[in-house]
């Protein structure tokens, strides 16, 4: 385990103590990026459609790509960082989704747009893959779990208001600001990242090298209670992701909201998972990681439910759509949350791949949720509500599926 390369400043080193609070800042900023590339245009998904000329769901196939793009590069960016750098890593990653930000402000077309998606989503994966594992050799074990959690509020807030901008710059400047915006944003990143990231360059380790890779997803993938927790985490993570990509349709096009006022709609669903998060922190000594997540799936199944029976009787409020979603996401957020810890549990050798791995299955799960969406109406409430139900069964499956391994395991020590 390598050693932390700064230690924490002492209260009477000032200059230190400010430079760990723009170090933070710059990772907070790095690592929120994606999440704020990945929403800030969703106000602005009819006006693509319309420009572009071709269908509404053709548009959100931009947020299956970049989600995909996003997936594939956690399980390669993280051995990259410890052969060739930290701080190259995460500037190489903000300098591709920089490009990929101007392509998607100038395309012409829908396919250059999805293509410039893809280039942007895999870029933009460096700073939070990256950030952990320079928030780890930073501040150490303990401060590091504290600093990431921390992050990932902001983090929540950050993609919970970028519709918000995004819907003012779609009104003020048309859809193609919202990109150059997110361009700006990356570049202000790496200039804060070239100036206050520390460097590090690791020896050739097994874990970098593709067959140690390997080996530790072969290791769990063959592992039933990582699967069932991280499959758990996965099916409570994408509900969120379609609601995302499949909302506007039925908020704007469908009960006719202003494209300025999507964003006050899309910021309160986030606020229901940092409610739930909140809980999770406050709860999970006293109730276990079992126990919350069982908890997550009472409040989640019937939410989505309650969103189903209210799109087939067709009432048309966005508050039929926005209400059981915030109840769907705080049992996103009281499960997510502890979901994510059981899969890192399972076996202490390979932490950091068991992380990427159930990273990766949460990002595709979500975006193979979300292309869902293209096979029904395109802003039908009823086949919003149903994608979003279905995960979240396949969640609850998942993690009785783990309930049922755990009897088995107490009934065969009864017995031996």
């Amino acid at each position: 385990m390598p050693e932390p390369l700064i230690t924490t400043p002492h209260l009477d080193d000032g200059s230190a103590v400010i430079r760990h609070r723009v170090l933070l800042l710059t990772l907070t900023m790095t690592s929120s990026l994606g999440m704020v590339a990945s929403t800030i245009y969703v106000p602005s998904i009819p006006a693509i459609a319309g420009a572009l000329e071709t269908s509404i769901a053709r548009v959100q196939l931009t947020f299956v790509g970049y989600l995909l793009a996003f997936a594939a590069s956690m399980l390669v960016l993280g051995p990259l960082s410890d052969r060739y750098g930290r701080r190259r890593t995460i500037i190489c990653g903000l300098a591709l989704s920089t490009i990929g930000s101007v392509a998607c402000a100038v395309s012409p077309t829908i396919d250059f747009l999805i293509a410039a998606r893809v280039l942007q989503g895999i870029g933009a994966c460096a700073g939070l893959v990256v950030g952990r594992a320079v928030t780890r050799e930073v501040w150490g074990r303990e401060a590091a779990a504290r600093v990431i959690a921390g992050r990932a509020i902001a983090a929540t807030l950050m993609q919970a208001f970028a519709p918000v901008l995004g819907g003012c710059l779609q009104g003020w400047f048309g859809w193609r600001s919202n990109f150059v915006v997110t361009a700006g944003l990356a570049c202000a990143a790496m200039t804060l990242v070239a100036s206050f990231v520390p460097e590090r360059r690791a020896a050739a380790a097994p874990a970098s090298r593709p067959g140690g890779i390997l080996a530790g997803y072969r290791t769990l993938i063959g592992t039933p209670r990582f699967l069932s927790y991280a499959f758990t985490a996965a099916g409570s993570h994408a509900g969120f992701h379609i609601f995302a990509a499949g909302a506007p349709a039925v908020l704007i096009v469908g009960f006719g909201i202003r494209p300025e006022d999507y964003g006050f709609y899309a910021s309160l669903p986030p606020m229901g998972f940092l409610v739930g998060s909140f809980l999770s922190n406050r709860l999970t000594r006293r109730l276990g990681i079992d126990g919350l997540i069982t908890i997550g799936c009472t409040v989640l199944i019937p939410a989505a439910s309650i969103m189903v029976a209210l799109a087939l009787l067709s009432v048309a409020s966005p508050y039929a759509v926005i209400g059981p979603m915030m109840l769907i996401c705080c049992g996103s957020g009281l499960i997510t949350p502890n979901a994510t810890a059981g899969s890192l549990g399972v076996n202490a050798g390979i932490v950091g791949t068991a992380s990427g791995l159930g990273s990766f299955m949460q990002m595709t799960g979500a975006a193979g949720a979300t292309a869902l969406l293209s096979l029904g109406p395109s802003g039908s409430p009823l086949m919003l509500a149903s994608v979003i139900a279905l995960v979240g069964l396949f969640a609850v499956t998942a993690f009785g599926s783990l309930i049922q391994l755990d009897q088995r395991s107490v009934q065969a020590a009864a017995t031996a």
